[in-house]
């Protein structure tokens, strides 16, 4: 096992699937101590168990049940870290959501519920964690998305609340730049996850969407969560100590093609 972040504590959010879990096996390929937190508990075992099969110990494994939207889970996250392992070294604010509607038809409820993820969360659950991430000269990583960036009609919400999360780390990373706390954010483009059908897409619409990501993403086409991971890894190590603020796109080039 290499030991990359051998006694750092790492949280990740939204850590059952997708991005999140991908990174979580990243960490404990690289001997992090793991608060994996999630809504769904059965699926954060599995990816335990995934996490130890990659040879870090059980020990070295915090499962924690987490609805992000709710302030006092976020405090009990937080308690529970510090109980078990003493210091946070690393928050990965991975969970997020969105959904598929054009302006008219999205209500205050929705609104509200994909900004309370995407947005009010990380800037609570970062409040929370920045006195223990001043001890330890620690970093924060926001997984946000190419859309905080780029326009999308039909995920005006969406793309709102990712805007917000990447000005809250270029902003929040020069105030703690004082403090040597790093703040920075991957913003990938389409990602083989479930976002996509969670978000509104049926099975059809979204195998098309797939196939076409070879012209909008022209480097790779459609990207596995382990690429994002592993930048993920890369901004939370020691080798990316003199970055921060950085909005780091993982999105096969889609970014630096002119709008059509």
């Amino acid at each position: 096992m290499v030991s990359l972040f051998l006694n750092k504590v790492v949280i990740v959010t939204g850590a059952s699937s997708g991005i999140g879990a991908a990174s979580a096996l990243e960490f404990a390929k690289n001997g992090a101590k793991l608060v994996l937190a999630a809504r769904n508990v059965e699926r954060l075992n599995e990816v335990a168990n995934q996490c130890s099969s990659k040879g870090l110990q059980q020990e070295n494994i915090f499962v924690k049940g987490c609805d992000i939207t709710i302030e006092d889970n976020l405090k009990s996250l937080v308690a529970s870290t510090l109980e078990k392992y003493g210091q946070i070294d690393v928050l990965v604010n991975n969970a997020g959501s969105g959904q598929y509607l054009d302006f008219m038809n999205t209500t205050p409820e929705v609104f509200d519920n994909t900004f309370n993820i995407n947005t009010r969360a990380p800037f609570l659950l970062t409040q929370m964690c920045i006195p223990h991430l001043k001890k330890t000269q620690g970093c924060v990583v926001n997984v946000s998305s190419i859309l905080g960036q780029r326009s999308l009609p039909i995920a005006l919400t969406y793309c709102m609340s990712k805007a917000a999360l990447d000005h809250f780390t270029r902003t929040l990373a020069l105030e703690l730049a004082k403090d040597k706390v790093r703040i920075n954010s991957v913003n990938p483009g389409v990602v083989i996850t479930e976002f996509q059908t969670r978000a509104g897409m049926n099975d059809e619409v979204y195998k098309q969407f797939l196939k076409s990501q070879g012209e909008h993403q022209p480097l790779t086409g459609v990207i596995e969560p382990t690429e994002v991971a592993k930048v993920i890894l890369f901004l939370a190590s020691d080798q990316a100590s003199s970055i921060t603020g950085e909005l780091l796109f993982v999105d096969g080039g889609r970014h630096a093609k002119a709008p059509a």
